[in-house]
This record gives structure tokens, sequence and C-alpha cells, in this order.
């Protein structure tokens, strides 16, 4: 039957793709879709160049495609299967296994990285079954991404103790490194300073879930995945979703002694993320990215604070609570049915550590996300993100000189030197 029997039969979307068994004691298997990629090998070339851990490595491509796709994108994809086959025949070994699954056509409504990704990883899932390995690391990739030597050494490292249910690697974008930046360069500068301002934000607010949350630079243990249900299929931000279904589990880390390199490319296939932020930054030399304010965040943190004064509390302690937060906030809240949720949560809850459990399971990301756009709407518009940034950094008492590039890599500098852990 094997560890993951009962998810398989319930929640996967096919039967196993791959025919040839895993080689015995495969532990880390890389899952990377691939939708019209002209460069996969680069990615591929990258992961083989790694140093190898003490155990097999697989990796399985999953080229895929919408239903109707465009001829391009077809011819692209043959192409892709073909170059995977002759390059895995040249450079595959037992160590290292290259599998590419030649998907069928995704319906259109559901066609996109999700499905893709879920694809692969229930095949790892089917894989790490054969051999009985719930302790088997799924690692999710890109088609346009590199990454460093030590990237399996380390990854294999991060799971040696048992319990940990997943981790983040670190990442870089790609910059040039020329005195006078190219529009690319600029544009990813901004981006990732964007992504890294987002998640110091929330670690500044005391938000216990303050992960990046990039398809290219995650990895779960392969029980988790099965108990939580899996990669869903949306047709974007699926890796957000997902890793806010594992990082309250507990037990979820930061790897940061390696790194990956995700792309800086221009792209148009989903509305929001790199590609799409890439697309606009690139389109008017006057496009500034704007950020959420840092005056949204130091609110959140007032309400996460009050979180222990809300266990057992009486619901004229919990309106106590509710109207000491600024305005903004505890408007929200209210509008949300604050004090019946608080009120709930403690019904079912025997101690303080269950009641903050249950009250992140409702404050969670999305509801995170949720108050920070009714701010925005409501009680502040979004600022500068080098502005924003470099007043975090001032709040935390980091460096904050510089703009553009500098800034950055404070940014870099401090996420990479800060494990952050559930």
């Amino acid at each position: 039957m094997g560890f993951a029997a009962g998810y398989l039969e319930k929640h996967s979307l096919s039967d196993p793709f791959i025919v040839p068994a895993p080689q015995p004691g495969t532990s880390i298997i890389v899952v990377i879709p691939s939708l019209g990629e002209y460069n996969l090998i680069n990615s591929l070339e990258s992961l083989y160049n790694a140093d190898m851990p003490s155990c097999p490595v697989e990796v399985i491509v999953v080229v895929n495609a919408p239903d109707g796709a465009e001829q391009e994108i077809v011819d692209v994809n043959r192409y892709t299967v073909e170059k995977v086959r002759e390059w895995d025949l040249e450079h595959g070994s037992e160590s290292f296994r290259i599998h590419v699954i030649d998907a069928p056509f995704f319906p259109r409504k559901h066609a996109g990285a999700g499905y893709a990704r879920k694809t692969g990883m229930d095949e790892a899932v089917y894989r790490f079954n054969l051999l009985n390995n719930e302790k088997g690391i799924i690692v999710s990739f890109d088609a346009d991404s590199t990454c460093d030597k030590n990237y399996f050494t380390e990854l294999e490292k991060c799971f040696s103790p048992a319990e940990i249910t997943g981790c983040n690697i670190y990442f870089e974008h790609p910059l040039s490194g020329n005195k006078e930046p190219s529009v690319i360069d600029r544009a990813i500068t901004e981006y990732e300073l964007y992504l890294r301002y987002f998640v110091q934000a929330m670690r500044m607010a005391g938000f216990p879930y303050a992960f990046h949350t990039i398809g290219s630079s995650f990895a779960v243990n392969a029980r988790i995945y099965a108990i939580q249900g899996g990669m869903n299929r949306r047709t974007a931000g699926e890796d957000f979703y997902f890793l806010h279904k594992i990082f309250p589990l507990g037990n979820f880390r930061e790897l940061n002694t390696t790194r990956v390199i995700p792309s800086s490319r221009v792209s148009d296939r989903v509305p929001f993320g790199t590609g799409a932020t890439m697309r606009r930054l690139t389109g008017s030399a006057s496009q500034v990215l704007k950020a959420y304010p840092l005056e949204s965040f130091e609110e959140l943190a007032i309400l996460f604070k009050s979180v222990p004064d809300l266990f057992d509390a009486g619901e004229r302690k919990v309106q106590g609570v509710t109207e000491n937060l600024p305005g903004c906030l505890g408007n929200y809240l209210k509008m949300n049915g604050f004090s019946n949720e608080v009120n709930q949560m403690n019904a079912h809850s025997a101690g303080p550590d269950t009641f903050t459990k249950r009250f992140y399971t409702w404050f969670n990301a999305l509801r995170l996300l949720k108050y920070l756009n009714y701010a925005r709407n409501n009680c502040r518009a979004d600022q500068p993100v080098r502005q924003e940034a470099s007043c975090l950094l001032e709040r935390l008492n980091k460096s904050s000189s510089g703009e553009g590039l500098e800034l950055l890599l404070n940014y870099r500098k401090l996420q990479r030197e800060t494990v952050w852990s559930s």
C-alpha cells in the first residue's frame, strides 16, 4: 500500500506516467513545470553540476500546455521532450536520473503552473510511495532557474532532522553588476526589493508565517505533502496557497546556506508575479513600483502583540482590545465579526497555545492581505517601495543608506543571516 496510497487514490489527477521504478534509496525528487521553454537544458545542467548528496536524485520535468495551445508552444514542447530525453541518455545515471512527462493537454480552465506542479509532485509521491519513503524530499524548481553547487547537499542536511516539514530556499534574481544598470536590472531590483520588504514587514509585525512563497524555491516532506492534500490546480499563486497549508504545521524553516537563481524575464503568462511585474516596470521609464505602507504593518504589530490578552477574554475585554487598535484596523475587525470569532476561538481552546494557533488560522496570510488591501482602499495609499523599504530598515535599526541596488543588498544580507522558522 505505502504511506501515500490513500492520498493518491483520492487526490491524484492521473495514473503514474513514469514506468521505470526509482532507484532504491532515492530521497530527493525535483519537479520542474515546462511550458514553451527554450532554455530548460540550462536548468538541468545547473542541477547536474551540483554536488550530489548521499542518496540518488531524480528530476521530473512536466512538459505541458493547455487545450488549444498555440502551435509555437506545441512545437517548442515537442522539441523540449526530445532534448530532455537526449540529455538524460548522455548525462543520466543511477544516482541522477531525468524523467520527462509529455503531459496530455490540460483543461484550459485549470491549465497553468499549479496543474503542472501538481502533476509532477504527485508523480514524485507515487515514486516515494513505491519505496515507502515517507521522508522523501519533493523539491519545487522552475525551468528558467539555476542553483548553487551545494544545492542538493544542503537540502539533504536541512531535512536530516526527521521533524522538518519543509523549507524555503534562499533566492537571488540575477543582476548584471554593471555600473549603469539596464532596464531589466532596475526592474528586477525593484521587484525583489518589494518581495523582501513585504516579508520583512510581516516579520516586524510579528506574523508567524512570514515566509517567501516562490515556486522555484521550496521543498516539502513527501508525507506532509500527502497529509495536507497536495498541490492545488490554481493557474497562478499556487505556491502561496500551497505553502500556507504547510507553515502552520510547524517545523518549517528557511534554508539560507545555498541559493536558487530565478529568472528575471518579462512574461505575460499570469496576471501577477515576476513576469507580469517585469513587463509593467520595463514598459515605461517612469514606472515606480509601490508597496503597502509600513504604517499598515505597524498597525498589525499592535494586534499581534495583543493576541495573548485575548485568550480566555470576556466580551468586554475583547471590545476593549479592539477599541485600542488604530481606527483603520479596528473598523476592519468589526466588519469581520472579530468579537464573535474570538469567542469561538476561546470556546474551543484549552490553553493559550491552542488559542494562538486558532487565532492565526483565522487571521491567516489571506486575511492579512485582505486587510492590507482594505487599508489601501480606505485609509492610506501605497507608497514607492524604496521609500517604505528604507523606512523599515531604519525602524529595525539597520543600515538604510543608498537606493535601489544598495538597498536590496542590505535586505539580502539581513534575510540571509536570519533563519526564520515556524
